[in-house]
């Protein structure tokens, strides 16, 4: 899940260089709904995020 984080840090860097929410999903082929999801997250929401297993759960 080490990749996600990395999403995440990547957002916030283009972020912090004034890139628009349209520009980032665009640059990292991702959807703007995703880039809003973690800039509202702090780095321990995302940590903890990026650490939850992908998938339903079976019974």
């Amino acid at each position: 899940m080490e990749e996600k984080l990395v999403l995440y840090l990547k957002i916030k860097d283009l972020h912090k260089q004034k890139f628009k929410v349209a520009q980032i999903a665009k640059e990292l082929k991702i959807s703007r709904p995703t880039v809003y999801k973690y800039l509202q997250m702090t780095f321990e929401e995302a940590k903890t995020y990026t650490e939850q297993p992908v998938g339903k759960k079976r019974n």
